[in-house]
């Protein structure tokens, strides 16, 4: 099987039409080869399958994959490929005294995730390209080698679009909403289709709110607006915003249907790779992705209808290890193939961060160095 050839038939055929059965099939043939490679190329994953006692052999099935905690990325330099080859850094976002993760990407990886993510948002926003609003300011996608996870998703999300307004700006006080953008951004496209993209907790504070406290009604009339968001539901919990009542109030904003708003799950580490809410509140996984969630005190594969700790798996990663990779996010297992949604294949309910995780498995038996030079 050419690896290549695979990776580019689950990213340009129609995401959600294959049966689980034979993705994971599909699948667990891509990543033996990557995990090879892997091994090959980076000491401190040779040592992780050494100590484990695992080879490549050994890999029957996904859930058999050694996953790598998610922390590992902020204490190892894990790339596979070589530092000349590194054409971007994504870096994570981190509270204050944390390290970011550091993911190494070259051009083949920075490529498929971009060709990825298009495949997936083409499931929802069909192929035409309609203007575009970030709830954001430029300084987000602004030109360098490090990207934050913001400025990634802003930029996979412009291969759809026809037109980039950013309706925040940055101040000395933080970022501010641009009225004057705004507005003119909601009168050049009355009646036309427009995309939306901003992270959570930035559309409810700096938007939502910002134009509640001003009593500013922005009298939109597009076509069709279509929303979508991630991140910063810890911050929203906090203060009592659930996400119903999020949906409701943006959609209001925008005047527009709350079906029309669409969060999605999401991580630096796994840049190119969402799993997007459909019609029935459940996030889908893509063709050239998978998830496992494992339980939290066993680490074992959960059944379905139990919840755990969300692994996530994808073959895009040629420049670092993206093939298993256990977040500290829990989720629901709700089904595989029969949402009534009618996309196949895993579907699930992110429910919460867990606050601090015990790293197990094989995040200890990395070398105890901490380089993350890359």
């Amino acid at each position: 099987m050419d690896e290549n050839e695979a990776i580019q038939n689950l990213i340009s055929s129609p995401q959600y039409e294959i049966k689980q059965i034979e993705k994971e099939r599909i699948l667990l043939e891509i990543v033996r080869i990557q995990v090879k490679k892997s091994i090959e190329s980076n000491s401190k994953i040779k040592s992780m399958y050494s100590k484990l006692g695992m080879n490549v052999s050994d890999i029957k099935k996904l859930s058999d994959l050694p996953y790598i905690p998610v922390q590992m990325f902020k204490h190892f330099n894990l790339a596979i490929c070589k530092k000349e080859d590194i054409v971007r850094i994504v870096k994570s976002s981190s509270t204050t005294g944390q390290s970011p993760s550091i993911i190494p990407l070259d051009k083949e990886t920075s490529l498929r995730q971009t060709r990825a993510l298009a495949s997936t948002l083409r499931n929802f926003l069909g192929t035409e390209r309609m203007p575009f609003l970030v709830i954001d300011s430029e300084n987000v996608n602004k030109k360098s080698i490090d990207l934050s996870a913001r400025g990634a998703a802003v930029r996979g999300l412009s291969s759809f679009a026809k037109s980039i307004t950013y309706c925040l700006k940055d101040t000395e006080n933080g970022m501010e909403i641009d009225l004057e953008k705004l507005e003119e951004f909601v009168k050049i496209n009355e009646g036309k289709d427009v995309f939306i993209f901003g992270f959570t907790f930035i559309i409810w504070i700096n938007l939502v709110q910002k134009l509640k406290s001003i009593n500013k009604n922005l009298d939109c009339n597009f076509g069709k607006a279509t929303l979508f968001h991630s991140g910063g539901w810890k911050k929203l919990n906090d203060m009592k915003v659930s996400e119903d009542i999020f949906s409701s109030e943006v959609a209001e904003v925008f005047n527009t249907e709350k079906e029309q708003i669409h969060n999605f799950y999401g991580m630096a580490e796994q840049t190119g790779v969402i799993f997007v809410d459909c019609e029935m509140g459940f996030k889908h996984v893509p063709n050239f992705a998978d998830i496992i969630i494992r339980d939290i005190q066993t680490l074992e594969e959960a059944k379905i209808g139990n919840e755990g700790l969300i692994e996530v798996i994808n073959v895009l990663g040629s420049s670092y290890p993206s093939q298993a990779i256990l977040t500290e996010d829990v989720g629901n297992f709700a089904g595989i193939d029969d949402c009534k949604c009618g996309r196949r294949g895993k579907y699930f309910v992110f429910q919460k961060r867990v606050e601090k995780t015990e790293l197990r498995g094989c995040g200890d038996i990395f070398a105890k160095s901490r380089e993350t030079t890359l």
